[in-house]
C-alpha cells in the first residue's frame, strides 16, 4: 500500500511558499539552515515518532538543454519528507505540535494557506492537500518503533564496549561482568531521540 511499509509511514509533501513583499522565501530558507544549532541536531529529533525527516527548498527545475522544453514552477515549494511510527498522518501531526512547539509555526507560516497549529484537524487536512504518494518506500525495520530501535543500538554500543574493555581481562569473572552488563541494560531507561 502506498506511504506505509509495515507500523512507519512516509509523508513526502509540497507546501507552496507565500509570495510578496514579505520575502517569505528568504526567511524560511535562513530559519532552516539554523535549525541544526538546536541542541540535539533538530528540533524535529525531539518527536518521539521520527525516524528521518528532512526539508529542502525547491527554487527552481533544471533545464536540461535541447530538445526539453525549460518548465518553471508557479511557486517555490517547501519539501518535507519524513518517515515515522504511525498509519497516517494524525499521529505525526500531533507529536509535531506538542513536541516542537512553535518551531511548526515558525516553518510553515511562510506558506501558502498555513491554518496554524491551534486546530490539529485543520493542520492535518493542511498536510493531506499538499501531500504526494510515497510509492516506493523502504525501510529496513517496518515493524520496529523508534523506542525500540533506540534501546537496539544503545545495546550495541554498550556491548561494543564491553567486548574492548574485556578483551586483555582474565576469563575468570567475565559471566559475572556481562550479567552485570545484561542487568545494566534492563535497567536503563530507553534512550531519548536525538540522543544516539
Amino acid at each position: 500500500m502506498a506511504n506505509t511499509n509495515g507500523d512507519k509511514y512516509a509523508l513526502t509533501a509540497l507546501f507552496p511558499i507565500r509570495g510578496g513583499d514579505e520575502n517569505h522565501y528568504e526567511q524560511l530558507r535562513s530559519y532552516l539552515r539554523n535549525l541544526d544549532k538546536d541542541p540535539l541536531g533538530s528540533p524535529l529529533s525531539r518527536v518521539s515518532i521520527v525516524h528521518m525527516a528532512r526539508f529542502a527548498i525547491i527554487d527552481n527545475l533544471i533545464y536540461q538543454g535541447l530538445p526539453a522544453k525549460r518548465d518553471r514552477l508557479k511557486s517555490r515549494y517547501l519539501l518535507f519528507m519524513c518517515d515515522f511510527d504511525g498509519t497516517g498522518l494524525d499521529p505525526l501531526i500531533g507529536a509535531m505540535s506538542s513536541q516542537m512547539g512553535d518551531v511548526v509555526d515558525k516553518v510553515w507560516e511562510h506558506c501558502v494557506a498555513y491554518p496554524g497549529r491551534a486546530k490539529r484537524d485543520l493542520l492535518t487536512a493542511y498536510f493531506e492537500r499538499c501531500q504526494l504518494t510515497t510509492t516506493l518506500f523502504f525501510c529496513d525495520q517496518p515493524e520496529a518503533e523508534v523506542s525500540k530501535i533506540l534501546r537496539g543500538l544503545m545495546a550495541k554500543r554498550a556491548f561494543a564496549q564491553f567486548v574492548e574493555d574485556n578483551q586483555r581481562q582474565p576469563r575468570a569473572g567475565l559471566k559475572q561482568r556481562f550479567e552485570a552488563l545484561w542487568q545494566d541494560l534492563c535497567d536503563r531507561p530507553a534512550p531519548k531521540p536525538g540522543s544516539m
